[in-house]
């Protein structure tokens, strides 16, 4: 069985191929429509998943061709030869996270062209499983963000009217409140936020835990103090003269003008990396080792101040959008009070 380098390339040729039997046999009036199932079994995983997995299959056809392999090995592939190239990779790798992309890049593969995948194989299985174990390292889970540490930011960064220092406020006060991820946070559009008089909503479009891109809706409440996350939004707003009716992303780049700053024209949200670097720059001052701390502090930070306030576990998993509860307490970093209640609770 003979694989050649185009049809791997291009998508619909190579479903083509592997069906190609059965689509020759169709009436023409269904045969018009074969086109449609390629096109939709690439979107059985979100975009960044499929060209993840595209890159790992490529990786793994090009060792078996450097290894001797014949193009047909690739796919369908033998379970035998794909653990001697898991076990290729552990001799090399630093962690066990390329071993599981392959692993599961080749899975895909098989299973979305209806092949028996190797990846069924105990010896496979097995492969991966030594993998963890041999490679696996001491999880080290950074700190969670506190209130005060967001006070002491805000006292040293608060200006009025300066756009450039409520913007990197914003972005953090709104990621503690909403417990949201930074790519949700810098991909939110005016659009997506509705201001009422006690609380605020923030409208996420698409998130890693929303397979099904249904979107969900965070109520952030209006509390009146200086980290209001209200309050903060209303001014930054304001000072950006953005139009409740624009569709553009909430924070982008500036422009240095002689009043100050601006929001540029080009409507790019901001980029994760000028995030971090904002991240770094607005809490170094205020911590003995900033390296403890990343943007992710932000939700873990606030997911931690309401387990320990005792929010019942149904509100806080529905405003962390979390899927799991293993997801959700792994965020969770619980005060020395809340652990010492286990052996107050025991009666000695």
């Amino acid at each position: 069985m003979f694989v050649c380098e185009e049809l791997l390339v291009l998508w619909d040729k190579l479903y083509l191929w592997r069906y190609g039997s059965e689509v020759d046999g169709l009436p023409e009036v269904l045969a018009e429509k074969v086109f449609l199932l390629p096109e939709l079994l690439k979107v059985t995983k979100a975009e960044n998943t499929h060209l993840s997995y595209k890159r790992g299959f490529n990786r793994w056809r090009r060792w078996g061709y450097a290894n001797g392999l014949s193009s047909g090995d690739a796919l369908p592939a033998k379970a035998f030869q794909v653990a001697l190239y898991l076990a290729s990779i552990i001799q090399t790798a630093s962690s066990a996270s390329p071993i599981i992309n392959a692993f599961y890049s080749i899975k895909y593969y098989h299973d979305l062209f209806d092949y028996v995948s190797p990846t069924d194989s105990r010896l496979v299985i097995n492969m991966l499983e030594a993998a963890k174990r041999r490679l696996a390292k001491p999880v080290n889970k950074k700190e969670p963000m506190t209130v005060d540490l967001l006070q002491q930011m805000y006292t040293h960064m608060y200006v009025e009217n300066d756009v450039m220092n409520q913007r990197c406020i914003c972005i953090c006060i709104l990621s503690y409140a909403g417990f949201l991820r930074s790519a949700e946070v810098l991909k939110l559009r005016r659009s997506d936020v509705c201001i009422n008089s006690s609380y605020l909503s923030v409208f996420i479009e698409s998130s890693k835990t929303d397979k099904f891109r249904e979107g969900a809706w965070v109520l952030i409440a209006r509390t009146g103090t200086q980290l209001c996350p209200v309050v903060n939004l209303q001014k930054y707003l304001t000072w950006t003269d953005f139009s409740s009716e624009s569709e553009c992303y909430l924070f982008r780049r500036l422009s240095s003008t002689k009043c100050g700053h601006r929001l540029r024209q080009e409507n790019k949200h901001l980029p994760y990396s000028k995030f971090r670097e904002l991240f770094l720059i607005a809490f170094k001052p205020h911590v003995q080792d900033i390296s403890k701390y990343c943007l992710h502090s932000l939700r873990a930070g606030g997911a931690t101040a309401a387990a320990n306030n005792g929010i019942p576990d149904r509100l806080f998993k529905r405003h962390g959008r979390w899927l799991s509860e293993t997801a959700k307490d792994g965020y969770v970093k619980s005060s020395v009070d809340e652990r010492l209640r286990v052996s107050m609770s025991l009666g000695l």
